[in-house]
């Protein structure tokens, strides 16, 4: 969490910086712009790690028998900006990586030039969509993290279970709602969640379907793959993962450390993931493999890499040299 909520967001925007005003290879440039592109959004890993918290914490408890205890947590306007400055920053190295693209790379590439997809056979990336859409869909569907506590005084035990799905509408229930002083910014929290982690993922496979679909019937569908990558760049799965992993396991520590010292034997709490956790650890390596299996390459890259190869031996020959100079003349 230091390193990526903590020196990440400043690292990436001097990152840009440097990108934009230090002169290097136009190749360069575009790499590292793709690539600040593609990470920036584990700013976010703080983020998810508070929604696990405030999950987490929503625990109802039984102390003898005697004492009905409920624990819950608010969230409150700091990690509110948190999140609307990372996203903001997601923002705006995309916006500056589309600058970048329309102000030197598209005076190289003519609009006539043909395009293609990455692998020259399309099972490739068919397969690799398929696989992603399975894994995205069971890893939801099972368990992600489950909460266990048990009551003091008694062997009675309570086992909360959650799929990413349900981690979601925990932050919205009866629980966390009632007489909640921070009931907008819960709301806020949900509503990006749901976004993030759900919708994204969802609407960046309907269009890699619909690319591949149109692929086949037309070879100019550049907008579509674009338009594909921004959302994948927003899409959080994998942040939503780096960030629920250290909450989990360091969470019978925070429980202690909210109980106090002397009250912290009365709360039997422990947890665990579930399979769907470790199902979309496979999913966020296969999606991103997906990603980069429908890339467009153009063959005028090649072409216009020749040109200047074969320009730069002409002008390096004395005879080419002396003969412009003789036709200047």
């Amino acid at each position: 969490i230091v390193l990526f909520s903590g020196e990440w967001p400043y690292a990436k925007n001097i990152l840009v910086l440097v990108v934009w005003y230090l002169p290097m290879t136009v190749e360069r440039q575009t790499s590292v712009l793709l690539w600040l592109s593609w990470l920036s959004k584990y700013s976010l890993v703080d983020v998810f790690a508070v929604i696990g918290i405030l999950v987490g914490v929503q625990l109802q408890l039984n102390i003898g028998g005697v004492v009905e205890a409920v624990i819950r947590a608010e969230p409150r306007f700091g990690i509110l900006c948190i999140f609307l400055a990372t996203v903001w920053g997601c923002f705006q190295i995309k916006l500056v990586k589309v600058m970048h693209e329309r102000k030197v790379l598209s005076g190289q590439l003519s609009q006539d030039e043909e395009e293609r997809v990455l692998f020259s056979q399309l099972w490739i990336p068919v397969l690799t969509v398929l696989t992603s859409i399975a894994l995205f869909v069971s890893g939801t569907a099972t368990e992600f993290l489950y909460i266990t506590t048990t009551d003091y005084g008694s062997e009675g035990t309570c086992v909360k279970s959650y799929n990413i799905v349900q981690l979601g509408h925990a932050l919205i229930n009866n629980i966390s709602m009632t007489g909640n002083s921070a009931a907008g910014q819960t709301w806020f929290l949900y509503l990006g969640y749901v976004v993030l982690i759900l919708g994204l993922p969802v609407l960046t496979h309907l269009m890699q379907i619909i690319y591949i679909a149109g692929h086949v019937y037309s070879k100019r569908l550049t907008p579509v793959i674009e338009w594909t990558s921004a959302l994948r760049c927003f899409a959080c799965i994998e942040v939503l993962l780096i960030g629920i992993f250290p909450v989990q396991s360091k969470f019978e520590h925070l429980i202690g450390s909210i109980a106090g010292v002397h009250n912290k034997e009365f709360l039997g709490v422990s947890s665990g993931l579930g399979s769907g956790f470790y199902i979309l650890i496979a999913y966020s390596v296969i999606s991103c493999a997906c990603q980069f299996s429908l890339e467009k390459t153009s063959d005028s890259s090649t072409q216009l890499s020749s040109k200047r190869s074969n320009v730069d031996e002409k002008e390096s020959d004395p005879t080419y040299t002396l003969l412009s100079q003789g036709e200047l003349q």
